[in-house]
């Protein structure tokens, strides 16, 4: 960060007046801007197993993100700094000071929560929940730095303090400046117009999350070990203590698998009956350990219980846990719950369980799901999870729901998935999209997913198609997309485009904000001051 002598000069102190004034009412702007809070919570996914052969640490992780969705924010911080302590050596530790930091913001610990996210952040570098922990943090109360994607502005306080103990007479004395105050009215229109942009950047922002939590659900997937979610708290009102036992019958029956598997699959398939007089709580983790330790053999109780059970939620676990096998015989039956299911979680676990099997008809399914009529949450959920399979196969699902869909959020979900993919033949088709769609919508999420990729390809080819393009809307996500790489050339690029007197004032703006991030760079500091004396 660039640093000035305010003694040096009094004619300094005139010239920072007026962007002292300006800056102060963007900083104002920023402030109330972050106090307009919207969620930045992913679901916390039932169907989501988790990592990890600690059958005691996995019953503990599942209560506390249990605690999440019930919004028992108190209980929830204890149960996961419980974990965190107890299991210091489990997968998912970084998940878990996730939905820590998120249970502190909602308690308003706002100190505490920014702790924990740093200690995630610096621990964890690359944590899939990283765009998620830098999004909570952005809405601290009180941070120097406010992320809005995918601009950061950053407040030097060092910098501001001294300044502003310098030039405060003389900013008192220029306020009636006709100039002074004409930049304070085009200061509050950008504000204006600001905010409405935020607004849209909001909505892009949870889109994100909500694709970034079917990833979550694919990092944290072993299909060897099942998430053991037995709903203690299963009234949803944190009455734990009133079900201690059906928690204590879980145990034993536990410890009947690991001692005797056939007769503890004997006694689970008994507890599943209808009228067996179990809680559904006990039926549930039944309906897991049974997945667990019985193989394809199992298939049949899980299906019966899929198709006659009165209660959803052992529906919806026995539906979901019919993946855990790779049985392909089991697609049929997940087609048909996904696809003609008038009840939303059903077809959810449908999807879930699609997502776990790998064979080529399950991502054929998976396909036509994104190609129904069903609700678009669940279309997209289905193009996540082709997304993250392996193989070619996958990439002809995508390329197949694309040129068979006109709509633009489905399209926009299979670019997005494109970009996720490491194929040459993915990598082509954003880039055809990127140049030619005649759909603006579409050239703007396929250069995003191009920034994304990330790489010296991704970077020449961004540079390379700012070149040669005419639409203004579709130069300034490519400058988006650029914003996080360091490259010195595309560096380079950002002066030149900023020094060009034709750039519009709005982009050359950003591009100081851009820049801002290399504020080490001696390029980017000759940059600034040659602005500042240009003023």
């Amino acid at each position: 960060m660039m640093t000035y002598n305010v003694n040096k000069k009094e004619s300094m102190m005139k010239m920072l007046a007026p962007v002292a004034i300006i800056v102060f009412a963007l900083t104002t702007f920023v402030g109330a801007a972050s106090a307009q809070e919207f969620s930045v919570r992913p679901k916390a996914s039932m169907f989501a197993p988790q990592s990890g052969n600690n059958a005691a640490a996995n019953t503990m992780f599942s209560g506390a993100r249990d605690l999440i969705d019930d919004a028992q924010w108190t209980r929830a911080e204890q149960k996961f700094a419980q974990y965190i302590s107890a299991y210091p050596q489990e997968k998912n530790l970084d998940q878990a000071m996730y939905w820590m930091a998120y249970s502190q913001y909602k308690l308003r610990k706002f100190n505490q929560s920014k702790e924990t996210l740093d200690k995630l952040l610096k621990t964890y570098e690359k944590t899939q929940w990283k765009d998620d922990a830098e999004l909570l943090l952005a809405q601290l109360p009180g941070q120097v730095t406010v992320k809005v994607d995918p601009v950061t502005v950053t407040v030097d306080p060092v910098m501001a303090s001294a300044i502003a103990a310098k030039i405060d007479a003389a900013v008192q004395a220029n306020m009636q400046n006709p100039e002074i105050q004409g930049k304070l009215a085009e200061a509050q229109a950008k504000m204006a117009e600001a905010q409405a942009r935020s607004q849209e950047r909001t909505r892009e922002a949870q889109e994100r999350i909500n694709e970034r939590m079917i990833d979550a659900q694919e990092k944290f997937k072993d299909k060897f070990n099942y998430d053991f979610n037995f709903d203690f708290d299963f009234n949803g009102k944190g009455q734990a203590a009133a079900d201690e036992p059906s928690e204590f019958k879980i145990v034993v029956l536990q410890a009947l698998f690991e001692s005797d598997p056939q007769r503890g699959i004997a006694v689970a398939t008994e507890w599943v009956k209808p009228n067996s007089g179990q809680t559904v709580t006990c039926k549930r983790a039944a309906l897991t350990l049974l997945a667990r330790h019985g193989g394809k053999a199992v298939t049949p109780i899980l299906l019966e219980v899929a198709r006659g059970n009165d209660d959803l939620k052992v529906r919806t676990r026995a539906i979901s846990l019919l993946g855990s096998n790779n049985d392909d015989s089991v697609i049929d039956a997940l087609r048909d719950f996904a696809l003609n299911s008038t009840q939303t979680e059903i077809s959810e676990a449908a999807i879930f369980a699609l997502s776990q099997n790998q064979s080529p008809r399950a991502t054929g399914v998976l396909a036509d799901i994104a190609l129904s009529n069903k609700p678009i949450t669940l279309r997209r959920s289905a193009i996540g999870n082709i997304s993250n399979r392996q193989g070619e196969p996958a990439v002809d699902a995508l390329f197949k729901i694309y040129d068979s869909s006109q709509d633009l959020e489905i399209r926009k979900s299979v670019i997005r998935g494109l970009g996720q993919r490491k194929s040459d033949r993915a990598w082509a088709r954003l880039l055809e999209i990127a140049r030619s769609s005649d759909n603006l919508e579409l050239r703007k999420t396929a250069i995003g997913s191009i920034g994304r990729r990330g790489g010296q390809q991704a970077v020449d080819a961004l540079m390379a198609i700012y070149g040669s393009e005419k639409n203004e809307e579709i130069k300034d996500q490519i400058m988006n997309s650029l914003a996080y790489t360091n490259d010195p050339k595309v560096t380079d690029m950002l002066i030149s485009i900023a020094k060009n007197p034709q750039t519009p004032i709005e982009r050359r703006r950003r591009i100081v904000m851009i820049l801002a991030q290399h504020n080490k760079d001696p390029k980017v500091i000759a940059f600034l001051e040659d602005l500042l004396r240009q003023q």
